[in-house]
Order: structure tokens, then C-alpha cells, then sequence
């Protein structure tokens, strides 16, 4: 009675550790480039989730909320939504917190906030917003959450990320 082969010889898991080793080289960068987008397109839902929340506490609370940006455009980016004494000082007397987001939240990406100012103020009512645009880039994904003078918030990309129409 003969026995038969069991197991691989050397050559055929040379050649199947090969395969192996080809198709995570070519699977890795897609996988990281998959995840930078993603990791740019949550931060962008979440910034635009905040303006929302900071919109819809205006009008539960009956007063304007400031949302205050500090180092647009550097790596110690951060932004605070805020009851303030005065609306239009982000220094002033701080009433209440709602929510705050830094660099340390999402290391990796940029913030640029393009606004004369470094704040928006969101009204009870539903009137003036400044017109401007807030983008999130990692190294060449972008998302661009804007505002319009109408109190309209929209979120847009250049960077074809999934689920986020073209700017």
C-alpha cells in the first residue's frame, strides 16, 4: 500500500508565497489611499455636522452661537462652539461650551477657513450667515464644507471622495 504526499513541496510555496506577496503590493496603497479618503470625508461630515448642531442651538436656545476658529491654515488648527457674552469677541466672557474640535482630533489634516473673520455667528432666525468655506486636505483629498448668506450649509470636494457631490 503507498502512502501519499502530503503537504508542498519548497518550489510551490515559493510560488504561493510569491502570488502573495504581489498582490498585497498592489492592494496596500489602494487600501491606504482608501482610508485617507475616508478619514478626510468623516472629519469633513463632522465639521459639517457641528456647524448644524451650532444652526439648530441658535434656534433652541433663542441666541446667537459663535463658532470661533484659531490657526487656520496651521498645525494647531482648532474650532469651538460657544455661548458668548459678546458674539462677535471669540475673547469674551465664554457663557457655554457646546462643542470644541482641534488638530488633535484629526492630526493629519489641514484646516483653512476662508472668512473675514475668525468666527460665524448663527442667529435664532433664519437670516444672514457670512458667505465663505471651511476645507479639510490631506495630502491631495479635500472636502469643502460652505456656508451662504442664507444660512445654507453644504458640503462639496474636488477629490471624487464617495458620497460627497463635485465642488
Amino acid at each position: 500500500m503507498e502512502i501519499g504526499q502530503r503537504g508542498l513541496t519548497l518550489i510551490e510555496l515559493s510560488i504561493g508565497i510569491a502570488v502573495v506577496a504581489i498582490l498585497l503590493s498592489l492592494a496596500v496603497p489602494r487600501f491606504q489611499r482608501l482610508a485617507q479618503k475616508n478619514s478626510v470625508r468623516s472629519a469633513g461630515m463632522a465639521l459639517y455636522s457641528d456647524l448644524q448642531l451650532a444652526r439648530s442651538e441658535a434656534i433652541k436656545r433663542n441666541q446667537d452661537i459663535t463658532v470661533c476658529f484659531s490657526g487656520s491654515g496651521t498645525a494647531t488648527w482648532s474650532y469651538q462652539i460657544k455661548v458668548l457674552a459678546q458674539p462677535s469677541d471669540c475673547s469674551s466672557n465664554m457663557l457655554h461650551l457646546i462643542r470644541a474640535m482641534d488638530h488633535n482630533d484629526a492630526s493629519s489634516l489641514n484646516f483653512s477657513a476662508s472668512y473675514a473673520r475668525d468666527y460665524l455667528i448663527f442667529k435664532p432666525r433664519r437670516s444672514s450667515l457670512v458667505a465663505g468655506n471651511i476645507t479639510l486636505t490631506e495630502q491631495g483629498q479635500s472636502i469643502t464644507v460652505k456656508t451662504w448668506n442664507n444660512g445654507i450649509i453644504r458640503t462639496c470636494s474636488s477629490s471624487k471622495l464617495s458620497g460627497v457631490p463635485k465642488c
